[in-house]
């Protein structure tokens, strides 16, 4: 048995507390390591002149007294070990518990996401994609629209080549000319979709922002709206 010095005294009285008389040898050897032997026999001849007789500390008390004292070292090691292992279940599950509410914090803000909110307005910010090349835009929420809707400067930024012709009813009865498009992905925070249609329409200068969220993306989705906040909660 081997030990740093500064644990020998703990370490030999907690491993040779026996019975009456009981004897225990100490030594150092060359590396500056104790050593604790309950039999001289165990000690390697070059060391046998630096051995240590040591007692059991209660060895000179009378039996009874020996025994009780005994008695309550062990009663005060088993109470120590009881709090350790309390301590140590109490650390347990507040450690559980600190990574439950961070796997909770972080699955809400994985289902939030920040928005422009002018007014009655929300913009959302909005990753589309055309195969490999990607843009950001920000659309604005429009529950009404049946289609999304991109501005022609953000289909050119995508390089949206096929496209087929569609007139489109606005606001107002009015019926406008646009492109019909497919957009191989679009992305609201943790929401994607694939093969989104939108249509490009020519707006007036900072009519609706870069289009329109419409409900050929929002369909089916749970989500709500903080105001306060400026973000959308998505709901699983």
């Amino acid at each position: 048995m081997k030990c740093p010095a500064s644990h020998a005294l703990l370490l030999a009285l907690s491993l040779f507390a026996t019975e009456a008389g009981a004897e225990f040898y100490s030594y150092q050897d060359r590396s500056g390591t104790m050593h604790f032997v309950d039999d001289a026999a165990k000690i390697p001849r070059e060391y046998r002149k630096k051995v240590q007789v040591r007692k059991e500390e209660y060895d000179d008390l009378p039996a009874e007294e020996r025994a009780r004292m005994r008695q309550r070292d062990r009663e005060e090691r088993e109470e120590a070990l009881t709090r350790e292992q309390e301590q140590s279940e109490q650390s347990r599950r507040q450690r559980q518990a600190e990574e439950r509410r961070a796997a909770q914090e972080a699955r809400a803000k994985a289902l939030t996401t920040q928005v422009v909110i002018t007014g009655r307005q929300v913009f959302v910010p909005v990753r589309l994609s055309n195969g490999s090349i990607e843009t950001d835009a920000l659309l604005l929420l429009d529950t009404g629209a049946t289609s999304s809707v991109i501005s022609p400067a953000v289909a050119e930024r995508l390089q949206l080549q096929e496209s087929s012709n569609v007139r489109i009813g606005v606001v107002g009865g009015r019926v406008m000319n646009a492109r019909r498009v497919i957009l191989s992905q679009m992305a609201v925070g943790p929401v994607k979709r694939l093969n989104q249609e939108a249509v490009v329409v020519r707006q007036g200068r900072g009519e609706f922002g870069d289009g329109l969220l419409g409900m050929s993306f929002l369909a089916g989705l749970k989500y709500t709206i903080d105001f306060k906040t400026q973000t959308i909660n998505w709901i699983p």
